[in-house]
């Protein structure tokens, strides 16, 4: 099965994402890399440097989509 992704624009330098996290980016956001399932995070561009924030961890497919919808995502 395919993985889902959603995002929405808050503002100029911010979005609001919705995915799976790859090893690298679990590890950056000091998660256990094997973390699994989907992830509510936010991405930043401030000044050239690229930001990550994790929000919350969504634990299944179903939750990460109706969440989705819940935030206007595409």
């Amino acid at each position: 099965m395919a993985k889902l992704y959603f995002s929405t624009k808050v503002s100029n330098d911010l979005t609001l994402c919705i995915s799976p996290l790859t090893d690298e980016r679990a590890s950056a956001a000091g998660l256990d890399p094997s973390a699994t399932g989907y992830f509510l995070y936010e991405r930043s561009q401030s000044g050239g440097a690229n930001e990550f924030s994790v929000l919350a961890q969504i634990h299944s497919e179903e939750a990460a989509f109706r969440l989705s919808r819940m935030l206007g995502m595409d």
